[in-house]
């Protein structure tokens, strides 16, 4: 369950290990929080506000593909 693997991700908030697991197991790209340093070790991208909103701007004036840098 979610909840295993939350616990067995051994992070330091549990809540936080919940998202990543929740994200992981739907294949989501990215995480968006303020708290990044709570996702030190995470196993998916994990994004500011500021950096999305960055990386949305960079697609809406010229690039047409967003950066997500564990692709590249």
């Amino acid at each position: 369950t979610v909840i295993d693997q939350a616990i067995r991700l051994n992070q330091d908030d549990f809540e936080d290990a919940v998202q990543i697991v929740c994200a992981v197991s739907l294949g989501l790209d990215a995480i968006v929080t303020r708290d990044t340093a709570g996702f030190v070790g995470s196993s998916i991208l994990v994004l500011s506000p500021q950096d999305l909103r960055q990386q949305l701007e960079n697609w809406k004036y010229g690039s047409r593909s967003l950066f997500f840098p564990r692709y590249s």
